[in-house]
């Protein structure tokens, strides 16, 4: 049977049915000791959250995240959802334009945000823009939570239904411009049940989760999957190889969930040889395809199964997944099967029809998990959500023989890097406005251990010239690092079909050749 309840009502019962069974523990960091919560602490600290929401927004009002992963974001994510707030995840590494847009799009009526990230002056970057920003009335910096939570009543709390909003986690389409995916509480919380229950993960298991909070995959997947099974989490604020083997080892972690490009930097660590890994029983692999030898060599190293998993933020979460106890083609070749109460479908892109299993067409998926639409953005939302609930993933594939899906590519010119999706129009928009630049196309190009890397080809304005290590510097003022192209190339022209489109083929292939 499926939840019909809010991720606060998930909240509660697990701090009813399990009050000191451990919830969460974030592991010692360098300047900070390791933090531990119970069920009962956790939702009685989420409740003091709420309150302290409700005294500066109300039920309906969105207020955003910009922050690195840590307790506090944990508690937001949960203090908003009972509240009746919807919480709006911005990736910490986004920088003036995509923060401008993000927040001017969702229309945030508040900010949560490191003073500081990764050495960057989160604060220079935020406040001018803050006039341009009429809706954002209210900017909280982490080092500020104990002002924040005051002493704050415990007021009560408004009845929540399961179809309003929880989440607003910004995602892409082949128009390259970010839409901002609206989660309702119902869709998110089964999302995490189902995915529990199809990797076979036992209630009490220990999580490790190391995926971005921002993500679908860290906030729903990860942090509501171990909530649904009453389990520990443990969360791992930044990835460094060293700390996850000894979290995995100290916790005696059961689960976790990370990109094949982690997975990679894991085997390569010096620690490995010497990590206890007697717990672990299944590493899920997400946002790439997982590499045959990269399966045996974790099985070897590990001792642990290796599931694919395939999910997208209109769809709460995940999609697909391999079972525990699938073959090694199986987990290669293919992103698994539709989670319980999920129907799939491959389509012709051009006409709709559906298409017979070995056929290749657009993979669709009717689930109880998708999203309710795009925030303000009707017509977008008409081109994915189609008449009868069907989500168009906008991934190309096939349905294979054994009913596991397998993905051969992608509608638009979307990169992936390290599990990143990058879409090459937020870069080019970016790049037009120097006043160096005339063109720009971007595009993806073989990478061994990313997956894929960012390039780039420019053709000066008349009369410029461009000196690209300026303009990587420039860049990395205004976009995340990820986003900024590693290989460049200046040209006269750029090559275009006979109806003017830019031929980023022609540009990929030229680049294999060098």
């Amino acid at each position: 049977m499926l939840p019909d309840c809010t991720v606060g009502d998930l909240l509660r019962d697990r701090a009813v049915a399990f009050p000191d069974r451990l919830a969460l523990i974030v592991p010692a960091g360098a300047d900070a000791a390791e933090q531990r919560w119970t069920y009962a602490a956790l939702h009685e600290d989420a409740r003091h959250v709420a309150a302290a929401l409700r005294a500066r927004f109300s039920p309906g009002d969105r207020v955003a995240t910009w922050a690195g992963g840590s307790a506090r974001i944990v508690l937001l994510q949960l203090g908003a959802a009972l509240a009746g707030i919807t919480l709006v995840t911005i990736n910490p590494g986004n920088r003036s334009v995509e923060l401008e847009y993000t927040l001017s799009k969702s229309r945030a009526r508040g900010l949560f945000l490191d003073r500081v990230y990764r050495g960057m002056d989160n604060q220079a970057v935020l406040e001018p823009l803050r006039p341009g920003l009429p809706a954002l009335e209210t900017a909280i910096y982490f080092d500020e939570w104990d002002a924040f939570l005051g002493e704050t009543a415990d007021a009560p709390l408004p009845e929540i239904s399961p179809d309003q909003p929880a989440l607003i986690l910004f995602t892409s389409g082949s128009s390259g411009k970010p839409k901002a995916a609206i989660l309702p509480h119902r869709a998110i919380v089964n999302n995490a049940a189902l995915t529990a229950q199809h990797l076979a993960v036992p209630d009490g298991a220990v999580w490790l989760n190391l995926l971005p909070m921002f993500h679908v995959g860290g906030s729903v997947t990860m942090t509501l999957g171990c909530l649904s099974c009453a389990g520990t989490q443990v969360l791992q604020a930044q990835f460094q190889p060293e700390a996850v083997l000894d979290a995995i080892a100290r916790y005696r972690v059961h689960i976790t969930m990370a990109v094949p490009t982690m997975l990679v930097a894991i085997l390569e660590s010096a620690a490995l040889a010497d990590t206890d890994f007697s717990a672990l029983e299944l590493i899920v692999a997400g946002g790439s395809a997982v590499a045959p030898d990269l399966i045996r060599r974790v099985r070897a190293a590990m001792g642990a199964e290796i599931a694919s998993l395939m999910g997208q933020t209109e769809a709460s979460g995940a999609m697909f997944s391999t079972r525990r106890g699938d073959s090694e083609e199986q987990v290669a070749g293919s992103v698994g099967g539709p989670l319980d109460h999920s129907e799939v479908r491959i389509v012709d892109p051009e006409d709709g029809r559906v298409l017979a299993p070995g056929e290749v067409g657009e993979i669709c998926i009717r689930s109880r998990s998708t999203m309710s639409g795009y925030f303000e953005m009707p017509e977008k939302t008409a081109e994915t959500l189609r008449e009868g609930g069907w989500l168009h993933t906008g991934d190309i594939g096939l349905l294979r023989g054994d009913g596991y899906v397998a993905v051969t590519g992608r509608k638009s010119d979307m990169i992936i890097r390290g599990g990143e999706n990058i879409y090459p129009r937020e870069i080019e928009d970016v790049l037009v406005a120097h006043e160096d630049v005339g063109q720009a196309a971007v595009y993806g190009v073989p990478d061994e251990r990313w997956g894929e890397q960012v390039a780039a080809a420019l053709v000066p304005r008349a009369g410029r010239t461009i000196d690209t290590e300026a303009l990587t510097e420039w860049l990395r003022t205004r976009i995340s690092r990820h986003r900024v192209p590693r290989f460049w190339q200046v040209r006269d022209a750029l090559p275009t079909n006979a109806s003017g489109k830019v031929q980023k083929f022609v540009l990929q292939e030229e680049h294999g050749a060098s």
